[in-house]
């Protein structure tokens, strides 16, 4: 009988030159958000839960340098990160401004019709 073990995820590589030295835990994490799943959801529950919760004492990265840490990493999928990321600021970015106004939402086939 032949058993299969599973390789351990590889992360991105980091040279310690992103300046998140205060944030080593939250930055090894980070590093996973292209190959972890349990990673990719952490980051977007931080997102959701930005404007919410205070954070000013938690040892994490921001928004605000989310899209530098992913652009300051080699990634083992580039666009995969890039999309989390920046999808993760849109979501911070929406939960400050709020809805649309009333009348102004727009649905998924209006967007593709336009």
């Amino acid at each position: 009988m032949t058993t299969v073990v599973p390789e351990p995820p590889r992360v991105a590589a980091c040279r310690g030159e992103c300046g998140a030295v205060l944030h080593r835990d939250h930055h090894d994490r980070l590093l996973a958000v292209d190959t972890d799943p349990d990673a990719l959801l952490e980051l977007f529950e931080l997102a959701v839960t930005w404007t919410e919760l205070d954070y000013s004492d938690e040892p994490v990265l921001g928004p605000r340098e989310w899209m530098t840490f992913a652009e300051n990493h080699r990634w083992l999928f580039p666009e995969r990160a890039a999309w989390a990321f920046a999808l993760a600021v849109d979501v911070v970015g929406r939960r400050r401004v709020g809805p649309p106004p009333a009348g102004r939402e727009a649905t998924v086939l209006d967007l593709v019709r336009s």
